[in-house]
């Protein structure tokens, strides 16, 4: 029986995810398509000397029955009790929130809060905004504390102008009243993990073993390889040029970004869309001292400091560092260039993360696309593009690139089990709509 041919486009957490439960049913050829030379796209980490690095810091949790087991299957996992901090108005403050400190460490600023929680039912303003729809929900005061100035460093937009579904989807609280909820019944898991797992020796770790499994099943994996064109006709994808190389496939599986699938497709798409992306660069400070942080990770949302979100690689795995060194992994959407460099550095001294004599080099890594960003309006523009592409019989777009939708590894990997079961069961496309819609349901919890 000849054996249906499968092109996943993407070899990050969501493509490998697909190609892992696809190989499965050995009635498939499959192929991935990396135009990078590594695997694991942004969730991948990588050798740097003696270290072992995150592109910024990537843990495994989930509130999805049976994922955890699967990844564990694949790779052993260390349990971590997580530890993260906010800092605002120079204190440190337990992530999430707890109101105890906030009237503890800056009591006018609780006391607003609560007069803001009085006033609310008479200053309430359509959900039309991200900001609109944090005020309603948590008054002026607590927005402008730890929400305003996150957004605009993260997304790079006035948060008036972000639209609301950005703030219905990454907020894991949906209101004051559920914070002190959560916090009187000390019920918190709802809106941050406990613990988290993470591979030994880094997510490298994770995509190794997957990459092994994947060879070994018969899975061709093809690194540093262009896509130049998709070609269309009758409402299914006939075939792909990759390095000028005709290829043809039963279903194409996309997870690379929507825009640079919409610029890949002949004929041109005479109605193209654009959608909005903020690239992420992060700052690695290897320093002298065996620890730095007392944290996995610490938001800075005020809007005088560079950076947005500050961790250390040692916090996740002790051997991923040499154990007199540690790294610390600083992330700003701002150009990098030698003054911002000193600049993060005096920030950091400043505040008591790090010191100058401490820092014995540093680089950056640059992740392209790392946010979508969610303008108003975004939701009309991304709903025509995929049901353009949902109108091909032989073809999905999925992932966090794919579906231009926020979402952490876990529900990567679960969309992946998904698209995966909708092909060997021969699924209709109105079965993969149902599919789809739940995806927009998934819940981030840090």
């Amino acid at each position: 029986m000849k054996k249906q041919k499968i092109i996943i486009l993407g070899a990050g957490i969501t493509g490998l995810s697909v190609a892992y439960y696809l190989s499965k049913d050995k009635k498939f050829d499959i192929t991935i398509i990396e135009k990078n030379d590594f695997i694991g796209g942004s969730a991948r980490s990588f050798e740097y000397k003696d270290f072992i690095l995150d592109y910024g810091p990537h843990k495994l949790y989930t509130e999805l029955p049976g994922i955890m087991e699967e990844i564990a299957k694949i790779c052993p996992l260390l349990k971590i009790k997580k530890k993260n901090s906010i800092y605002l108005k120079g204190h440190f403050f337990d992530f999430p929130l707890k109101l105890s400190q906030i009237a503890t460490k800056i009591p006018s600023t609780a006391a607003n809060a609560g007069i803001d929680i009085l006033l609310k039912p008479f200053t309430r303003k359509p959900d039309r905004s991200y900001e609109n729809f944090l005020i309603n929900r948590f008054g002026k005061t607590l927005y402008n504390l730890s929400f305003k100035g996150y957004a605009s460093k993260v997304w790079g937009s006035n948060p008036q102008d972000l639209d609301m579904e950005l703030a219905r989807r990454r907020v894991a609280v949906s209101s004051i009243f559920e914070l002190i909820k959560s916090v009187l019944f000390k019920d918190t898991k709802k809106i941050s993990a406990e613990y988290f797992y993470y591979p030994e020796k880094g997510m490298k770790q994770l995509f190794d073993k997957i990459e092994d499994h994947l060879i070994r099943s018969g899975v061709k994996i093809l690194l540093s390889k262009n896509i130049e064109e998709i070609n269309i006709n009758n409402q299914s994808i006939k075939y792909l040029f990759i390095n000028k190389k005709k290829i043809k496939a039963d279903f194409i599986i996309s997870t690379i970004p929507l825009d640079s699938l919409q610029s890949l497709i002949y004929p041109k798409i005479s109605s193209k869309p654009e959608l909005n992306y903020q690239d992420l660069n992060v700052i690695y400070f290897i320093l002298n001292k065996k620890r730095a942080l007392k944290d996995c990770w610490i938001f800075f949302p005020e809007s005088r400091f560079i950076f947005q979100r500050v961790s250390e690689q040692k916090a996740f795995s002790l051997n991923t560092c040499p154990k007199d060194k540690t790294a610390v992994m600083v992330e700003t959407t701002k150009p990098i260039d030698n003054r911002l460099i000193r600049e993060i550095i005096k920030q950091a001294e400043s505040i008591g993360l790090f010191k100058q004599e401490e820092v014995v080099e540093y680089f950056f890594k640059t992740i392209k696309k790392a946010y979508p960003v969610y303008k108003k309006g975004f939701s009309l523009k991304l709903k025509v593009i995929l049901d353009y592409f949902d109108s091909l019989k032989n073809f999905y777009t999925l992932g966090r690139q794919g579906l231009f939708n926020y979402n952490n590894m876990d529900q990567c990997w679960d969309m992946g089990i998904k698209v995966a079961d909708q092909i060997i069961k021969n699924k209709s496309k109105q079965d993969w709509t149902k599919t789809k819609s739940y995806f927009d349901n998934y819940r981030i919890v840090d």
